[in-house]
């Protein structure tokens, strides 16, 4: 849902002198060992390799890099909102009312197909979603296909505000550790992406009710894909930087847009694999 601005037009420097911040205490520009096993260069991504080793609280309109072991994006297009992080996964999101769109949090820089994500959220008033987020891209499928490009929601929490069953293409339902979710297939129109602009399908997956707070749940990744697989669903490539404006990353995100009041949210993410 959100408008990209080109990664490798970021200023880190503009993160280092917010109030609360920590300094950059490790520039590495090693390449990440997915990057070496694809032989890809991430030089036009240089702000992913910055890495925080202590908590860090980003307020401008657009900032990623790691902090500890997890990658984070942090993106708005206006207003006022701030991402607040921890090296073990802890993070918060606030945000003003007004007229704007963010969405944020920590994860990966690459989507993983068997991965399992843990998380607990103890506190969320009115996020329009709380979901497993990310993104896979095929360059080498034509972008007359929508299926090169897709943006995927597994959702966990979400508002009346914006309801994917109400415009899209219905899949199947199926249960996951326990919860019961149905799928959905929206189309965006030419529209802003980490590949510039373009016509891509969203992959949704939605349980019947917003899952409660305060308790740890698991979101078994694999579960998903198959799931939008049975539909004829595919996603592409989940591991590259081949897109023009980020990487196909994988995070907990909090989005909201055009929020009517202030607000808060704040959980945290871990990875449960076994």
């Amino acid at each position: 849902m959100k408008t990209p601005l080109p990664i490798y037009t970021l200023i880190i420097s503009g993160v280092l002198g917010l109030a609360g911040c920590t300094t950059a205490t490790d520039k590495s520009e090693e390449l990440s060992h997915q990057a070496k096993s694809t032989g890809a260069s991430i030089d036009k991504f240089a702000a992913y390799t910055q890495k925080y080793t202590r908590p860090i609280l980003l307020t401008q309109n657009h900032a990623t890099g790691h902090v500890g072991d997890f990658f984070f994006t942090h993106w708005k297009d206006g207003g006022s909102a701030s991402l607040n992080l921890s090296t073990d996964g802890a993070f918060s999101v606030k945000w003003q009312g007004g007229g704007y769109n963010y969405v944020g949090g920590p994860g990966w820089h690459y989507g993983d197909e068997d991965r399992v994500i843990g998380y607990r959220f103890n506190e969320d008033s009115g996020a329009n979603f709380i979901t497993l987020y990310g993104w896979g891209y095929d360059k080498d499928m034509p972008e007359s296909n929508p299926a090169h490009l897709v943006e995927y929601y597994i959702l966990q929490r979400w508002s009346s505000a914006y309801q994917p069953s109400d415009n899209g293409t219905f899949g199947k339902t199926f249960t996951s550790n326990g919860i019961e979710y149905s799928t959905y297939r929206t189309t965006r129109d030419q529209k802003p992406s980490i590949n510039n602009i373009a016509t891509f399908y969203q992959y949704w997956s939605m349980p019947n009710k917003p899952l409660p707070l305060g308790k740890d749940y698991k979101i078994i990744f694999s579960d998903h894909v198959k799931a939008w697989e049975d539909t004829g669903w595919i996603l592409p490539d989940m591991n590259n930087f081949d897109a023009s404006d980020d990487p196909t990353y994988q995070v907990m995100a909090v989005e909201v847009f055009n929020p009517p009041k202030d607000g808060t949210a704040s959980g945290r993410v871990w990875d449960a694999a076994p």
